[in-house]
């Protein structure tokens, strides 16, 4: 064989392993990402979700407006 064909065989085969490691190393972290993803996602929705819970009567002082509400609602 010439020295240049064993060079070509040798990069090309270093060249194989890298890419062969780096499909197994993803296929493995694939599911770890896929949870952390949902996670994230998750946390996002509880942030957006706004409790509101009603007011005992009588808990704030009256305020003069034209149109007094019955019910009001906190945030919590």
């Amino acid at each position: 064989m010439s020295t240049e064909l064993e060079i070509a065989l040798v990069l090309g085969t270093a060249f194989l392993w890298v890419i062969v490691t780096l499909a197994i190393l993803s296929a493995i972290d694939r599911r770890e990402r896929k949870a952390r993803r949902q996670e994230r996602r998750n946390l996002r929705t509880e942030k957006r979700r706004i409790e509101y819970h009603p007011v005992a009567a009588g808990s704030h002082p009256q305020r003069r407006t034209r149109h007094p509400r019955t019910r009001r609602l906190h945030l919590h």
